[in-house]
């Protein structure tokens, strides 16, 4: 400590009545009646308005800092833009892939870091307690396990059902609610006219598509399998056949998914007694004639109707005419070819107009036309249907020109 502090010590101690306080009274403390109620609250209203004045002060360097630094941010992204543009440019697309790859990865990274910051239900809640709470082995109350075999409503027929054909029924509609072929009908029915129904008219309703055979003398599972098309496996699984698979005549066996035949024709076309069946060579190959009618080499409808169905396309090499009708010769011409054609034509009829064009009309229900006759343009030459692959009555109907498919709808 100092010298002064040590003397001030010793002054007090020799005369203390020279430090002694003065104690001011309570009536010097009081606050005189006289003032007013203003005074009162002056230094209230002065701290007041001295808080706003400093609020809003700060508030406008607050605002003048904040456009500040915006300003800056952008002065800078406009000069880093100009930057990497002129490097991009004067690199000639040199630092392009560079970028774009650094910025997929922070993107990527970004992704990464903060996708599950935005899930929802990021925390699972526990679903409470429940009422009957399984708190040991004593509650578990055990029960008999019953094995029980149940056969579906829907269950696939293994049989040949009989049907009797109502009001506003075809074989299109009753092969939907049997999920069967109009070809499988039309073989099992023996129906060449897919268009005329009778009222009351009986039907044999296959289990499935395909046919179903009464078997011959000397008929095996593999005579079978090669007549139509179809694995001994399937014939021996679907009838429940047992080694040493022996048939017997006059069995009934269905075949699923077989190749259905040609049916005999109930109209039997003029100059030959039987109705001839094409294969698929028939699709490829045209065999012109060599005498006879020459067309035209102009087009007319096929049909009554002009309703296109399906147009002509790569894949599609035709146009299919729907709505019932005779079918009319495009052009004259010879026919080379009026029977079933496998694979898809059904019942169908091609004429060589002798002049490069060939026409071909598919999917015919009747045959008015024999192989070698000669038609004008117009003549009728058979009837609308829906034979081979066809899911509802139209006519296929293609012209080509020497061999090459064209859009029939380029003559009309």
């Amino acid at each position: 400590m100092s010298l002064k502090f040590f003397e001030f010590i010793q002054k007090i101690l020799k005369n203390p009545q020279t430090f002694k306080v003065t104690q001011l009274s309570f009536s010097q403390l009081r606050i005189k009646e006289s003032r007013s109620v203003r005074n009162k609250f002056k230094p209230l209203l002065a701290f007041f308005g001295f808080l706003a004045y400093y609020v809003r002060k700060k508030q406008k360097k607050l605002l003048l800092l904040v456009v500040g630094v915006f300003e800056v941010f952008f002065r800078s992204l406009f000069k880093s833009k100009s930057f990497f543009t002129i490097k991009l440019i004067w690199g000639r697309g040199k630092l392009g892939k560079p970028l774009l790859h650094i910025g997929t990865l922070i993107l990527a990274t970004l992704v990464f870091l903060t996708g599950g910051v935005f899930r929802k239900n990021l925390i699972v809640l526990s679903k409470g307690e429940q009422e009957a709470f399984i708190t040991s082995s004593s509650d578990i109350l055990p029960q008999p396990i019953l094995v029980a075999t149940q056969v579906p409503t829907d269950k696939n027929r293994e049989s040949v059902i009989t049907y009797i054909v109502a009001e506003g029924d075809t074989l299109s509609s009753i092969g939907k609610r049997f999920a069967v072929t109009v070809d499988t009908l039309r073989y099992a029915n023996n129906i060449t006219n897919i268009g005329y129904l009778k009222l009351g008219q009986e039907l044999q309703i296959p289990p499935v598509n395909g046919i179903v055979y009464k078997v011959k003398s000397g008929d095996t599972l593999e005579t079978l399998s090669k007549k139509y098309t179809i694995s001994e496996q399937a014939i021996a699984d679907f009838n429940y056949l047992s080694k040493p698979f022996i048939l017997e005549e006059g069995q009934d066996l269905v075949l699923p998914d077989a190749n259905i035949p040609a049916p005999v024709l109930a109209i039997v076309p003029r100059n030959s007694t039987v109705s001839p069946s094409y294969s698929g060579a028939a699709y490829t190959f045209i065999p012109y004639a060599g005498s006879g009618a020459t067309g035209t080499g102009t087009f007319i409808w096929p049909t009554n109707n002009h309703y296109i169905s399906q147009y002509f396309s790569w894949y599609h090499p035709a146009v299919d005419i729907a709505m019932q009708s005779p079918i009319y010769a495009s052009d004259g011409g010879v026919v080379v070819r009026s029977g079933w054609w496998t694979n898809g034509y059904g019942f169908a009829i091609q004429l060589d107009h002798r002049n490069g064009y060939v026409s071909t009309y598919g999917h015919m229900s009747q045959l008015n036309v024999s192989v070698g006759d000669e038609v004008s343009q117009g003549n009728v030459i058979g009837i609308m249907g829906s034979t081979g692959r066809s899911t509802g009555p139209h006519v296929h109907f293609t012209i080509q020109l020497n061999g090459q498919f064209i859009d029939p709808l380029e003559f009309f």
